[in-house]
């Protein structure tokens, strides 16, 4: 992977934050995660099943 250079004369920050939630936002933020996790797998599923056959490859998977 590249390295990040910024260019010259350009400022580079970040910001850094520690989330302290309490039980029920906990509950929340566990189950949001849990969604979008569930989504990003079945989008990967999705694409893998219609890349795989637009290639000529039939049902190969990669290891």
């Amino acid at each position: 992977m590249k390295k990040f250079q910024p260019q010259s004369g350009s400022v580079v920050q970040a910001f850094r934050f520690a989330l302290d939630p309490n039980a029920a936002q906990e509950s929340a933020l566990r189950s949001h995660c849990g969604a979008a996790r569930a989504a990003y797998n079945w989008a990967v599923g999705w694409v893998e099943a219609s890349w795989w056959p637009a290639q000529g490859r039939g049902d190969v998977r990669r290891s």
